[in-house]
């Protein structure tokens, strides 16, 4: 089995789904004690990504992700890469280009999110 390219596809789905705010499958992809940090230093859990994502107090315009790695360590699997989003939130379309990590672990269920971490990336 190639769970990097498993890995690799559920990171495609977890992007279209907060795109398209589909909170029943990121629901599904997130575990109950996932922790999301974001680039400001933020600290979210599941419930707080879901319900910015689901009342649209954020709404994610486009992700695109590049220069991602995965690191397969038994049961869990890392991905590295670079994140260009744009985000609208309070009525402000914003732009942002963040360096980040992101954690999944096999459970009995298969694949979920346990940890996100993202630094923000500044122009040169």
């Amino acid at each position: 089995m190639d769970y990097a390219q498993d890995i690799l596809n559920l990171e495609q789905q977890r992007c279209t789904a907060m795109m398209g705010a589909d909170v029943p499958l990121l629901s599904q992809l997130f575990a109950d004690d996932m922790v999301w940090i974001h680039a400001s230093a933020k600290v979210d859990g599941k419930a707080g990504v879901l319900n910015t994502i689901g009342s649209g107090k954020t709404k994610y315009l486009a992700i695109d992700c590049s220069d991602q790695q995965v690191r397969l360590y038994g049961e869990t699997a890392i991905v590295g890469g670079v994140a260009d989003m744009k985000l609208e939130s309070a009525g402000e379309v914003r732009s942002l280009k963040n360096r980040y990590t992101i954690h999944w672990l096999k459970q009995a269920g298969g694949w979920q999110v346990v940890n996100w971490q993202s630094t923000s990336v500044k122009a040169a």
